[in-house]
């Protein structure tokens, strides 16, 4: 793609100032457009929507000051950068109005052309930056959404529909192909937006074929992100595609590709999206193909034992590693509103900064300390949520059961306090006991997180770890709802929930682990008055 040029709008009812400003920002790599009056910038600033605007305050019709206030009150305009230039309005109280109307910075004139183009790339760059934070967020944001109704689907059907539609969606598209395939690469399932056009040996035909594009995805693992005319695999009218694989474990289960009749439609950051999207997106396919198997082995069974025993334990692995996926998308949700808070905080300091930067005063230490502050708190909540979601070796090793718990507790202690919880712990001195860290750390999560929702207006909670004799218990007390008696003996059977979104497969999977540690968990409850899940573990 060609490197973007900033536009600029200049406003000015005198021509030769347009030409001079024009000349200067035009020698500096801009692309410059002029307009005489307000009504025209209002116009044009809706039309072209510049980078940054050059505003004359005083001109016919409506005076700069008057398009200021109707740009900021236009979504599409409200936040160009815009600058005043003036010889008129000179006052404190007419540039103390400027600001107040929404206007970035004031120059009057005559000015510094170096200094004028230095404030007008300094505004720019402040404005991309925030762009970059705010679509950056929003793809987080849209990525945990995504994560959780992928995971809502056990039906294959089902969520090769709603994959299609989620990518069409978030990138957008015109035009898009989803493939799925077996462990031969032969076309198992499909897709399409617009399939009309499309027939399944077609699209066997391209997946064989190492000179289309569809084959050298498949033969290559390459992403695509390219901008040409009369593409074969879509519609001739598609001059940009986007596309990556879908890989589970070095496993290609499929691929996807969307296209656009623009083009330049799609960047690097569309991809990077869409590649996210697939990773989500593997783990949802592959954990529905699993359930289908299950769901074949259980009408089979007796048949079956024998033959199926390894596939029976590589999927009950596999759905320990779903339901972690499901945690950790309960859990990012939370994590999400702890980055926020201080990025806010960040981009005020930059921004601050920057100004003082470009008004030639010494920059305030203690704004780069503060965002430095804060950039060292992000740090440390992304390492408590990798440290969590980074995969164990599966092998078992003496752990400190008191540590473990104390480390997934600080990963939730300030979701839990943002629900109106209060946590209370009392972890004693044990002895270390072999365990599969991994497995155990989703145990305690899970049950920490089925407490937090049980108490939605908020309350109690109090987890104590002890050993007695020769056990651990490890105690998660909440003051919730509460569970029904009828419900107890059923709690932990797979599939069963109570939650109207939930898949049952938490507590199953944590009686599972359990399990097969040699250990056993107990439940106490009474409705409206809360539950006690306390996890018993032996030392040897």
């Amino acid at each position: 793609m060609q490197k973007h040029q900033p536009l600029v709008l200049i406003a000015d009812d005198e021509p030769n100032m347009v030409v001079l400003l024009r000349r200067l920002f035009e020698r500096d790599g801009f692309v410059v457009e002029g307009v005489a009056d307000g009504m025209t910038a209002l116009q044009q600033a809706e039309s072209l929507r510049p980078d940054l605007i050059l505003m004359d305050v005083q001109m016919p019709g409506l005076n700069g000051f008057e398009v200021v206030r109707r740009l900021r009150q236009n979504d599409v305009t409200a936040r160009i950068p815009t600058i005043f230039i003036t010889a008129a309005a000179r006052d404190p109280a007419d540039i103390a109005r400027g600001f107040g109307l929404g206007a970035d910075d004031y120059v009057l004139k005559p000015f510094n052309p170096h200094e004028l183009l230095a404030r007008a790339r300094s505004k720019i760059r402040a404005r991309q930056l925030e762009e970059r934070l705010e679509r950056r967020n929003q793809e987080l944001e849209a990525l945990v959404r995504i994560g959780r109704e992928f995971n809502q689907r056990l039906q294959l059907e089902e969520l090769l529909d709603l994959i299609l539609t989620v990518c069409v969606n978030e990138l957008p598209a015109e035009e898009a192909l989803l493939c799925l395939f077996d462990q031969q690469t032969r076309i198992k399932a499909w897709r399409a937006l617009n399939p009309d056009h499309l027939t399944e040996s077609d699209l066997q035909h391209l997946v064989s074929d190492p000179s289309s594009l569809l084959g050298q995805m498949v033969e290559t693992g390459q992403p695509v992100l390219v901008s040409d005319d009369n593409q074969p695999l879509l519609l001739e009218c598609c001059h940009s595609i986007v596309g990556t694989r879908i890989v589970h474990h070095g496993n290609i289960l499929g691929v996807i590709i969307l296209g656009h009749s623009n083009a330049n439609h799609y960047d690097d950051g569309h991809l990077r999206l869409l590649e996210s999207i697939t990773e989500q997106a593997a783990l949802a396919i592959r954990n529905a193909e699993l359930y289908a198997e299950l769901r074949h082995y259980a009408l089979n069974l007796e048949n079956m034992v024998a033959e199926r025993t390894e596939e029976l334990r590589a999927a009950q692995l596999q759905l320990v590693r779903s339901e972690k996926l499901a945690s950790l998308g309960r859990l990012a949700a939370g994590i999400a509103h702890e980055v926020n808070n201080p990025l806010q905080a960040i981009r005020n300091c930059l921004e601050l900064a920057i100004e003082d930067i470009d008004a030639e005063r010494p920059v305030d230490k203690e704004l780069l300390t503060v965002a430095e502050q804060d950039v060292q708190r992000i740090r440390r909540i992304i390492r408590r949520l990798l440290d969590f979601s980074r995969p164990g070796s599966g092998e078992m090793v003496l752990i400190d059961v008191g540590q473990l718990v104390s480390d997934v507790l600080r990963l939730v202690e300030r979701q839990l306090e943002r629900s109106g919880i209060t946590l209370t712990k009392r972890i004693a001195t044990t002895s270390p006991i072999r365990m599969n860290e991994d497995q155990f750390k989703q145990v305690i999560l899970n049950l920490i997180l089925n407490a937090q929702e049980a108490m939605p207006n908020g309350g109690k909670l109090a987890v104590n770890v002890e050993q007695l004799n020769n056990e651990i218990y490890i105690s998660f007390k909440d003051t919730g709802v509460g569970i029904p008696e009828k419900d107890l003996p059923r709690i932990f059977d797979p599939f069963f929930s109570t939650k109207i979104d939930g898949t049952g497969l938490g507590l199953a999977v944590s009686y599972g682990i359990i399990e097969g540690h040699g250990g056993r968990i107990e439940v106490t409850s009474e409705v409206d008055h809360g539950s006690t899940f306390t996890v018993i573990l032996p030392l040897e």
